[in-house]
């Protein structure tokens, strides 16, 4: 029965896609499709980050095509999403300079230049946002013709961030050439279902 069980699990590990359906890491579950201006996105990834060996929260990706090349997602057209659920308290502040540190650290001197209104206009946001919970959700979401838009539990902050190139420069933090975790930048970029027998632990 072992014997079968394995036989099986091997031939669906190379039959089935290479995506997972739907993920839940940590107690968070992505949905496998959102809608985002009536089009629907794909979950291209999702993974964990940690500080030292604490997990401090979930993020997934939605894009309109899956892609696990990097520089080809960040060209892929139409609306994209970011989707970060926290798993421990943190000042909003704290997330803001991460991503800021992580666009510069990701960007030429010069892109980063040009990007500076854009990103005090996103610290002006989260300058509004409440202190996050645990289970609280941010979505930085991408819509061509309107730009950058953040949402706090569903809800718009602030307006949209007009600057075509700065949803890139943010997805750029978690996929560029200086993620915070390389592990991270890969689940993101090719999420691997389990094994078949993990599952049926």
């Amino acid at each position: 029965m072992v014997l079968a069980l394995a036989a099986w699990a091997t031939l669906f590990a190379t039959t089935s896609p290479a995506w997972a359906v739907n993920t839940e890491i940590a107690g968070v579950r992505y949905e496998p499709t959102i809608k985002v201006e009536g089009q629907t996105l794909q979950l291209n990834g999702s993974g964990l980050s940690y500080k030292a060996l604490q997990k401090v929260y979930t993020v997934g990706l939605y894009v309109t095509a899956k892609n696990s090349n990097a520089d080809a997602l960040l060209k892929t057209p139409g609306p994209k999403q970011l989707r970060v659920v926290m798993l421990v308290p943190m000042r909003v502040d704290e997330l803001g300079k991460l991503i800021a540190r992580g666009i510069e650290a990701n960007s030429s001197r010069e892109e980063f230049r040009q990007l500076i209104p854009a990103t005090v206009e996103m610290g002006r946001i989260f300058s509004h946002m409440k202190r996050m919970v645990p289970g609280d959700t941010i979505a930085i979401e991408y819509v061509p013709q309107r730009g950058t838009i953040f949402f706090v539990n569903g809800q718009p902050s602030g307006l949209p961030i007009q600057m075509t190139e700065f949803f890139n420069a943010v997805l750029r933090v978690w996929i560029g050439k200086a993620p915070p975790t390389q592990d991270l930048k890969n689940a993101l970029l090719d999420y691997q279902a389990p094994p078949l027998l993990d599952a049926l632990d």
